[in-house]
């Protein structure tokens, strides 16, 4: 019997709740890479950054758009599935190598922050070090 990526998650959800442990929080991986990039090195670094806060990335979560990093994030394909993950409560946050994968200019950046705190959500970006912390906190909002 194939198993559905709804099925996969199902039994999932039913392990954690037997476990007795709370739910685990459920990110999104977001990346816009130039044409060319290693999308399997770069997945893999942002998966292993949310495993290592013991994330949960749904399989339906994996998002990467390809294309000029400049261009703003509501002409990518792959920014429309993210934003409606985010906006249904389908995940509670976002994980991207910086946030100039999401917004390239400072405005773009700070709209941004904006739009997480009105959906009470967070992002994380590896590839700023420690100072990075996370953008907008659930306690914050």
């Amino acid at each position: 019997m194939k198993r559905t990526t709804a099925s996969h998650e199902r039994r999932r959800n039913i392990a954690d709740a037997a476990s007795g442990f709370p739910d685990r929080t459920r990110v999104l991986l977001y990346a816009n890479l130039p044409e060319g990039v290693d999308q399997g090195t770069v997945t893999a670094r942002l998966r292993a950054f949310a495993e290592a806060r013991d994330f949960v990335v749904p399989d339906y979560a994996v998002i990467i758009d390809s294309g000029a990093v400049a261009r703003p994030r509501r002409e990518r394909p792959g920014w429309f599935k993210a934003s409606e993950l985010l906006r249904e409560n389908r995940v509670e946050g976002v994980i991207a190598p910086t946030i100039a994968h999401i917004a390239s200019t400072p405005g773009g950046q700070a709209e941004f922050r904006a739009w997480l705190a009105t959906h009470v959500k967070f992002a994380d970006y590896p590839d700023e070090g420690a100072a990075s912390a996370v953008e907008v906190t659930r306690a914050e909002a």
